[in-house]
């Protein structure tokens, strides 16, 4: 996909298009960085001063918001010490661990029409001897992350309970979990010598990372199965014989550990295979009472099905041709047949990086029309929807700012160049929140312009367009601050009454209780309020601002929670999502302008 850019005033009228979006490597990208491949343009930047004015002009002519006024948080929220206090029974999506009977007749919010599977797209799967398909422990990681993420809720999984692993081997690995009664609880933990003979450490399941040798400390986050970490020391304490540190931070009581003669190696996750937008292939479940099977066996003789409800989507792991039919798994173990399926395509849309943003003069904004959305936007010769047509512009365009007429509804892009108002998403340079320390890195997200951009300090690095919630099932507003990140998340919740599932969410960062800034692979529509109360991001942007954000997530780990030596990123929300089109004014002489204010 190119960048679309128009000629953002005199200084730009021969500048020639090229594409500006950020390289996404297999790796994540780097936490420290937002970086661009090409060479960006030079731009004259807009002064400081008139810019400032021109936004002053811009709020006293916005429309007065609609009655139900969106829902307002006034102050941020504490951070909390542990995840359970975060769950909000009344916000838009929960946390899902078990294939929720939900609904095959409804659409997500915002979702595009799905189409049939491209079968080249996804690995065909060999079948075992018991005629069932052999699945890869690596390819079969985000069930079992899955579950470790409810074991996080309650401090640890079931204690007393067998919990039995599988192996990159494929041997079946029993870990017993003893009752904390059996040991002191009064005891302090103590350091123990601790040099094993291997070179590495093999997470045997995916288990919560503690921050302090016990099990009643806080979660850091959780470590995935079958990664080989690093040690760096060793304690005994009241619930386990020899709790191990691991590098970069955390400790896991040893009976998750094994030792394994090979070098240590951790992946980053979700796992994206080079020139991939998402770790997978994901489709919605269509038709009337379809039902899912637990194995290849029951789902050819159809028995044994779960009858789903309610709008399910699910990520595929892999497909199985017996005959003429054609079988798919999901990623947590449940079978379809492939009639049933139908595809979903990520949007390969991407947002500016810190490149990008130091060429272009801000404010800037994307032409897109909030009323047709698809369409081809108007440019005209002077601020009256009378005059005549100059040209049009493909939706997303880049354009720049650089005067309002008086009455706020046309802006000038270039000389005799007017778009009106409602057709344009702006990007606004703002000042940072006095409770952001200086330097320090913050979102600010744009309810009413649909966009969000990524500052250090009061220096924008990123810069992108965003799907808000719509009017009745709205964005908060208000100062938060991401409080724990997921490398992937299933996700439940209810349209009327419908509910709905979506499998394996990528890249979610958390920020009041369970609304969340996450990937959208399930339609285009950035720059309009569609979602129910989340803020969608396309893939692109979701990963880079997932690896830029607070708190770290590190190398091998599906999750990690914000703690007071790793804070959350502060994320700013304001306005209010831009419901519908005012009536235009006639045209009227421009008295705001970034030249003479």
């Amino acid at each position: 996909m190119r960048r679309r850019w128009f000629p953002l005033g005199l200084p730009l009228l021969f500048f020639a298009c090229a594409p500006v979006e950020p390289h996404v490597p297999a790796a994540p990208v780097d936490a420290g960085t937002v970086t661009a491949q090409a060479p960006a343009p030079e731009v004259e930047a807009v002064p400081t001063e008139s810019a400032q004015a021109l936004h002053s002009a811009w709020q006293a002519t916005a429309p007065e918001p609609s009655d139900d006024g969106g829902v307002t948080h006034a102050a941020a929220p504490a951070l909390l010490d542990v995840m359970e206090e975060q769950e909000d029974a009344g916000s838009a999506l929960s946390l899902a661990q078990s294939i929720s009977v939900g609904a095959n007749t409804g659409a997500l919010p915002g979702e595009e029409e799905p189409q049939v599977i491209t079968e080249s797209e996804v690995p065909v799967l060999e079948l075992g001897p018991d005629g069932e398909p052999l699945i890869d422990a690596d390819d079969d990681a985000t069930a079992t992350d899955a579950e470790a993420l409810a074991q996080n809720l309650d401090g640890g999984s079931a204690l007393g309970s067998p919990v039995v692993a599988v192996g990159v081997d494929g041997d079946e690995d029993l870990v017993v979990e003893t009752p904390l009664a059996e040991f002191d609880a009064g005891m302090e933990p103590y350091a123990i010598p601790y040099a094993p003979d291997a070179g590495s450490l093999r997470v045997r399941r995916s288990i919560a990372v503690r921050s302090e040798p016990r099990q009643d400390s806080p979660s850091l986050g959780t470590v995935a199965q079958d990664m080989r970490v690093k040690w760096q020391g060793a304690m005994r304490g009241p619930d386990c014989d020899t709790w191990v540190q691991l590098q970069p931070r955390g400790w896991v009581c040893e009976r998750y550990l094994e030792q394994n003669f090979r070098e240590p190696r951790v992946r980053p996750l979700p796992r994206v295979e080079e020139g991939a937008l998402t770790p997978g292939v994901y489709a919605r479940v269509v038709g009337h009472r379809v039902r899912a099977y637990p194995s290849l066996a029951l789902a050819r003789r159809k028995k044994q099905g779960v009858l789903l409800k309610g709008s399910v989507t699910v990520k595929l792991l892999g497909q199985v041709k017996v005959g003429r039919r054609t079988f798919w798994r999901t990623s947590d173990g449940q079978y379809f047949e492939a009639r049933v399926l139908r595809e979903h395509r990520p949007s390969d849309f991407s947002g500016l990086d810190a490149e990008a943003l130091a060429s272009l003069p801000m404010p800037f904004g994307w032409a897109q029309s909030r009323a047709a959305p698809r369409t081809d936007v108007v440019v005209r010769k002077a601020p009256d929807a009378r005059a005549e047509r100059e040209t049009t512009l493909p939706p997303r365009t880049l354009v720049s700012v650089r005067e309002l007429s008086p009455d706020g509804q046309w802006v000038r892009i270039a000389e005799d160049h007017w778009v009106a108002r409602d057709d344009l998403h702006v990007a606004w340079s703002l000042a940072s929140p006095s409770i952001v320390d200086p330097g320090a890195r913050w979102l600010d997200v744009d309810l009413e312009a649909q966009t969000l951009i990524a500052y250090e300090g009061d220096r924008p690095v990123y810069a992108t367009l965003i799907s808000s919630g719509n009017p009745g099932t709205d964005t908060p507003e208000g100062l938060f601050r991401i409080w724990v990140k997921f490398a992937e998340a299933d996700m439940t919740g209810s349209m009327g009454k419908a509910s709905y599932r979506v499998a394996t969410v990528p890249w979610t960062m958390f920020f009041e209780g369970d609304f969340a800034l996450h990937t959208a692979y399930w339609h285009d529509r950035f720059g309009e309020p569609v979602s129910h109360g989340c803020i969608n991001l396309a893939p692109k942007d979701a990963r880079a601002l997932y690896g830029w954000t607070t708190p770290e997530v590190p190398t091998g780990w599906s999750m990690a929670h914000a703690m007071p030596d790793d804070p959350g990123t502060w994320v700013r929300i304001r306005g209010q999502a831009h419901e519908a089109p005012k009536k235009r004014r006639k045209g009227a002489p421009v008295v705001a302008t970034v030249r003479d204010l």
